[in-house]
């Protein structure tokens, strides 16, 4: 006979959610900083002016894509665990 495993409560669940949305939160800090001190950064050689500006507009598109999961992930805790 096949059981199915128990997931944990729903408690724990949002708890785990609610964790997982803070981790996302300090990761995009952190990728936020990176960015504001490469915006800073000058470079007078052309190539390494060029890396800069390429390694500046990933971080960029990283960080757009990572607000968006995090929006996606606060809207489930929203949905999912209220009241909990």
């Amino acid at each position: 006979m096949a059981t199915t495993p128990h997931a944990g409560s729903s408690t724990d669940i949002c708890a785990q959610m609610r964790h997982d949305a803070e981790l996302s939160k300090k990761e995009l800090r952190d990728e936020r900083k990176k960015l504001s001190a490469l915006k800073l950064k000058h470079e007078t050689d052309p190539i390494k002016a060029q890396q800069l500006r390429e390694e500046i507009e990933e971080l960029e598109d990283r960080i757009k894509l990572d607000e968006a999961q995090l929006q996606v992930q606060l809207e489930d805790i929203a949905a999912n665990c209220s009241g909990h």
